[in-house]
């Protein structure tokens, strides 16, 4: 019902419309699946084999591209359903990654010793609500950091199309190195976690700084790939020499922030370990959306800096951000120790 309002707002042709439209009513056959594999994930991530829910992931690269060959293309007897194809490969492979889940999870250790196919009871609304107090306030975290990038992405709508794409080829870079600091962050939860709940706060507090000093550790060498290797990185995504001058230049903002990177991520890891979610999400939006992004409007709209403005306004909010968390997980791994003292 909400798809067709959403896609007439977008500036699109009838026929891609069209396609588009289909491609979203396949993908949704796959969100079910997907939502389902979600929590056997983090399920398995829990008992600490991250390695198996990485086999999964790496497996369904694979197969989402055999699938997405056979629809689009329309082989082994199937139609040729272009751009829709897509969504639909993808949707079964959600539905095939969540069978080859529950497969692993119902016969191998550990996960099979605890039993979570069998036995099952009425549903515990306080233990749904215990779930919903700490997953909500997550989620609202991740989004307000991923979304302040997608704001200065529309914000940035303004300049020429060699801007954009100078800005857009720097973000995909950093985005991927990124995954090293959050890497980190999500063992720093798991770790962090299984000693809180076993009391062992110190070990937790170990944990929680350790897994800091490796993500700054990584950053450095983020910062270092970025200014010694810039121009051919740059010139990876284009031939456009001034779209690469341009690219050049906004990665020298890109390593700026590396550092606070390194530390908010992992530190926020730490403190979902700890369960203290609510105080960290409200800490996101002042950091990235009250702090950050109006003091990249301001630099962008009223100063020289203009395009490079808003990574000056997200470098100023990232560390605000790793400020603000530092202190919290100071004060709270002072509370826990005090407490069981």
């Amino acid at each position: 019902m909400l798809i067709d309002p959403v896609l007439n707002l977008i500036p699109l042709e009838d026929s891609v419309r069209l396609v588009a439209k289909k491609y979203l009513y396949m993908m949704s056959i796959g969100l079910v699946p997907l939502f389902l594999y979600s929590v056997l994930r983090s399920f398995i991530d829990a008992l600490g084999k991250t390695r198996v829910s990485m086999f999964i992931t790496l497996l369904s690269a694979p197969i989402n591209i055999a699938l997405n060959y056979v629809f689009i293309y329309g082989k082994l007897g199937f139609p040729a359903l272009g751009g829709v194809g897509a969504g639909l490969g993808s949707a079964v492979t959600y539905w095939l990654i969540l069978i080859i889940a529950i497969i692993i999870v119902y016969k191998n250790k550990p996960f099979s010793e605890l039993l979570i196919f069998k036995f099952w009871r009425k549903p515990s609304f306080a233990k749904m609500g215990t779930l919903t107090k700490i997953g909500v306030p997550i989620g609202l975290a991740l989004f307000a950091e991923t979304t302040i990038f997608s704001a200065v992405t529309i914000l940035m709508s303004k300049y020429s199309t060699e801007v954009i794409s100078a800005h857009q080829i720097a973000m995909n870079f950093t985005s991927l190195l990124y995954m090293i600091p959050l890497s980190i962050a999500m063992g720093a939860t798991i770790l962090v976690g299984h000693e809180v709940g076993a009391k062992r706060y110190k070990d937790a507090k170990t944990y929680s700084w350790l897994s800091v000093g490796t993500a700054v550790f990584f950053s450095f060498i983020s910062s270092s790939i970025l200014l010694i290797f810039r121009e051919l990185i740059a010139a990876l995504y284009t031939d456009d020499q001034y779209v690469i001058s341009l690219t050049v230049q906004f990665f020298l903002f890109a390593a700026l922030f590396q550092l606070s990177d390194a530390i908010q991520a992992p530190v926020q890891g730490a403190l979902r370990g700890y369960k203290d979610v609510t105080v960290t999400f409200i800490m996101a939006i002042i950091s990235y959306w009250i702090i950050g992004l109006p003091t990249g409007y301001y630099l962008a709209t009223y100063t020289s800096f203009e395009r490079f403005g808003y990574w000056i306004g997200l470098i100023v909010g990232l560390t605000v951000g790793a400020i603000t968390l530092v202190t919290r997980l100071i004060y709270l791994q002072k509370r826990v120790t005090k407490n069981d003292a």
